[in-house]
């Protein structure tokens, strides 16, 4: 019988990780603006990018 397939997509889990990053920098005392540049450079440097 084969295995079920995952209810969460890769992709969703994904921006899962994001949001709670984003909150996370929230939480320490940044802005929104500073927690979504934050958000962003990671995602770029997760992917090989420059930010």
């Amino acid at each position: 019988m084969p295995e079920p397939q995952d209810p969460i997509t890769q992709l969703a889990a994904a921006a899962v990780q994001l949001h709670e990053l984003y909150g996370a920098y929230l939480s320490a005392g940044f802005t929104e603006a500073q927690a979504f540049e934050l958000v962003k450079v990671t995602l770029a440097a997760s992917m090989g990018g420059a930010g």
